[in-house]
């Protein structure tokens, strides 16, 4: 008697796991894309701020996410996709937070803020668009001397953030 008590419970139990698992999907894979984008053309996101070379580390970082976690083609021709994601690096600054016994800073908080633009290129409809995207991370410099390091602490924010926007582009939310 005991024994089909305890069986009752597993079986019980094994039934409401499965209800709960029911439906479960991967997040990441593009499930709010139509399904006749393929591919995906990503040009050089504008760098409209005083920071040389921002764009690379950003276009880059976008490029390298979508390649990972979307089932789109990266592109290298505008005229061969069916998508494409613009950008525009607005602002980017890096302000002192604290200092160190020499009153050096050794520690900064960064922030990029972007503009974004996804386009179904064969019905010329925007699927996502946020024009006012900020990220903003922190940092510590041993040195003292942020700008030395700062294309180091743009990869680090480039990277993090971009994982951000792929999803928020594939999930459409």
């Amino acid at each position: 008697m005991r024994l089909n008590g305890i069986l009752s419970i597993v079986v019980l139990g094994a039934v409401s796991l499965s209800m709960i698992t029911c439906g479960y999907q991967l997040a990441g894979r593009g499930n709010q894309i139509p399904d006749h984008i393929k591919n995906i053309y990503i040009p050089d996101f504008d760098n409209k701020t005083s920071l040389s070379k921002a764009e690379q580390f950003v276009t880059f970082a976008i490029r390298d996410e979508f390649i990972k976690r979307s089932r789109l083609n990266l592109i290298e021709d505008i005229s061969d996709a069916d998508s494409s994601l613009e950008g525009e690096i607005s602002h980017f600054d890096v302000k002192p937070l604290s200092s160190n016994r020499t009153a050096q800073s050794n520690l900064y908080n960064l922030r990029i803020s972007l503009k974004i633009r996804f386009i179904d290129l064969k019905t010329n409809q925007i699927i996502y668009e946020n024009k006012s995207m900020s990220f903003s991370q922190q940092y510590t410099i041993d040195t003292g001397d942020f700008f030395s390091q700062a294309s180091e602490a743009l990869t680090k924010i480039s990277t993090e953030f971009s994982g951000s926007i792929v999803s928020i582009i594939l999930e459409n939310f």
